[in-house]
């Protein structure tokens, strides 16, 4: 059994389920401490089957679940106060996954402004607000040089659509730029910290995000709650809602692929600063992009919602 004094400390949140879930239950297994957080506590203490990891590592001093909502800045500090009281490497954070969030779906003229600020509270205030709440406690340790896996490691969730904006989840890709903008304006502010900022970039992963994703658009479609006054009310593109969200059934890769990717990101002395996971067809949009005119790319992409 590994003395918990040698373990290090990760907090993930939107720990429940999907890649956070992966995330989790990876960590453990590689021999961290790990702090599940999210919203659904019953989730958080059910996370494992017997399979999962070893009687060792399902003790409480190796995996600590806490109830968690990223929307609710008030709570950070008592989230806090009990991560510190319970770390095993001397009141000190090593990483962080900010891994929260949800897709907020409808074009911009049918979502309402209520729901992009909480497609932004969740996606983005929240994470920044928590991350800097963290980061003190890393760099209580950052002048020493830790041996294997080096200095800190915070880890940001990102997405394609944080590299491509895409139509119908406009919201959701503004978050996510949003959120590269401000990992590579934080990775150069700790840059002598030894606290490396790797920003995850993942394509379409089989995760419960999807079937969030499908009930909001239902609602939208159903409740007619356009903020458009086109159609009397009604949206322009309830067919293409129809056709890339309820109809579609996302086949991509499995949430533990990017699981491996955010452990691999976080033991490694020397990680990427960041990590496109997806299908070659998503990897070589994302490769071709810089080559492709801005014209000829809203062009294409405008058709397939177009008729």
């Amino acid at each position: 059994m590994k003395n918990k004094l040698l373990r290090k400390s990760v907090i993930v949140t939107g720990a429940s389920s999907g890649i956070g879930k992966a995330t989790v239950i990876k960590l453990i297994q590689s021999g961290y401490q790990v702090f599940g957080l999210a919203r659904r506590y019953d989730k958080l203490v059910n996370l494992f089957s017997s399979e999962s990891v070893s009687k060792e590592n399902k003790k409480e001093d190796f995996y600590i679940p806490i109830e968690f909502d990223i929307t609710k800045p008030e709570t950070f500090n008592n989230v806090l106060d009990v991560i510190i009281s319970t770390t095993a490497n001397e009141n000190t954070v090593y990483g962080l996954v900010n891994n929260a969030g949800y897709v907020e779906p409808g074009a911009i003229e049918d979502i309402s402004m209520n729901n992009l600020r909480s497609q932004f509270e969740t996606n983005f205030f929240g994470l920044v607000g928590f991350t800097k709440k963290v980061l003190p406690l890393m760099m209580i340790r950052r002048n020493e040089e830790e041996g294997e896996g080096g200095g800190g490691r915070i880890v940001n969730v990102s997405s394609f659509a944080g590299l491509i904006s895409l139509p119908l989840i406009g919201a959701y890709s503004a978050t996510k730029f949003a959120l590269e903008a401000v990992s590579d304006a934080l990775r150069i502010e700790v840059w002598n910290k030894n606290i490396k900022i790797i920003t995850i970039n993942p394509g379409v992963i089989e995760t419960d995000i999807y079937n969030v994703l499908k009930t909001r658009i239902d609602d939208l479609i159903n409740n007619n709650n356009s903020s458009s006054n086109n159609n009397n009310g009604y949206s322009r593109f309830i067919e293409a809602y129809n056709k890339y969200f309820i109809k579609t059934n996302y086949n991509g890769l499995k949430s533990s692929v990017v699981a491996d990717v955010i452990c691999h990101s976080i033991s490694s002395p020397n990680p990427k600063q960041k990590y496109i996971i997806g299908s070659t067809k998503e990897k070589i949009a994302i490769k071709l992009r810089p080559f492709i005119p801005d014209k000829l790319l809203s062009s294409l992409i405008a058709k397939q919602i177009h008729h």
